[in-house]
């Protein structure tokens, strides 16, 4: 009897280390590096569309490339940037390879965008050179759209924050912003 219960004992302190090796993993594990996203998550995927001052301004999130075309003072500006992996815990801004490839990341529901040139360790919501999408609905014509709104800070030093929503069609996106303004500030 003493001999079973001599066992039992030794096969329970056996047990109780094996969940605490798998409860506590080592120190290496969890120090691992935050990386950013290697695609863009399928919500975010597809051509959204802006109105303003008369143009359809374009922006295209596919799984491993972004792109815009935008109408500024006469004429279209166009651009395209690779989605690549990254270190979100190491600044990159001495970079010359690859400085305008794009990191994305979640931060607290937003997709954020970023330039590799323009990431420091501590990039979030706000920093300039980030845009921040969101995923919301609005209501047109009866029923519930999805649109893309966007947050963007280019220059904190003079306020320039821009306030958006992109929408799956041009007649949507002309529909919310019929006036063509440049900003729309609302949720």
């Amino acid at each position: 009897m003493k001999f079973t219960n001599m066992m039992g004992a030794l096969l329970a302190s056996v047990s109780f280390g094996a969940v605490l090796a798998v409860a506590n993993p080592t120190v290496d594990a969890q120090a691992s590096a935050k990386m950013s996203l290697a695609s863009a998550p399928k919500k975010f995927q597809g051509t959204w569309y802006y109105y303003q001052n008369g143009h359809y301004n374009r922006y295209t999130i596919a799984a491993k490339t972004t792109s815009y075309r935008n109408f500024k003072g006469k004429k279209w500006v166009t651009g395209y940037s690779q989605i690549k992996t990254a270190n979100l815990n190491k600044s990159m801004r001495n970079i010359k390879t690859g400085k305008h490839n794009t990191l994305l990341f979640m931060s607290k529901g937003w997709l954020l965008d970023e330039e590799w040139a323009n990431h420091t360790k501590a990039s979030a919501m706000g920093t300039p050179g980030t845009e921040g999408y969101k995923i919301v609905k609005r209501h047109y014509k009866g029923k519930t759209i999805k649109s893309l709104y966007v947050y963007a800070m280019w220059n904190i030093g003079n306020g320039e924050v821009h306030l958006q929503h992109y929408y799956k069609t041009k007649g949507q996106a002309k529909a919310f912003n019929p006036t063509g303004a440049s900003e729309d500030f609302t949720d």
